[in-house]
């Protein structure tokens, strides 16, 4: 098991957790999540919180947390960790992270930061 699909298994567990009969608790798996996603990409927390916000702002609607969301959010975590992530996110999601990626550009290694535009562009990001 890589370090994503334990991501994702971590995310799983947490919805479950969250989850109180029918009722589920959004706010409560959010901060669990959160929590998650940026201790695990601690190394560019920043970034992190960027793309955790905008996450939560595009994918975390509605009364329960759907799986296409926690795949986004796994694959964005393979993706700052330098994973395959699965040709879970979109062309607009690889835009999108571009922009992120370059509001946050003062803050991450160089190594790491011109490998994650490498993958953008791969991905059509810049288009």
């Amino acid at each position: 098991m890589n370090k994503s699909e334990k991501f994702l298994a971590d995310l799983q567990r947490i919805k479950k957790r969250n989850r109180a009969g029918a009722a589920f608790n959004m706010n409560g798996a959010l901060r669990d999540i959160e929590s998650l996603f940026t201790a695990q990409n601690g190394h560019c927390k920043g970034l992190a919180l960027s793309l955790f916000d905008w996450w939560k702002n595009e994918c975390a609607r509605g009364a329960e947390l759907e799986d296409e969301a926690l795949e986004k959010i796994a694959a964005l975590h393979a993706f700052v960790n330098g994973e395959e992530e699965g040709g879970v996110l979109s062309a607009d999601d690889w835009s999108r992270i571009k922009d992120e990626v370059g509001y946050e550009a003062e803050n991450i290694p160089m190594d790491l930061l011109s490998s994650m535009m490498q993958t953008v562009v791969e991905k059509g990001g810049m288009n």
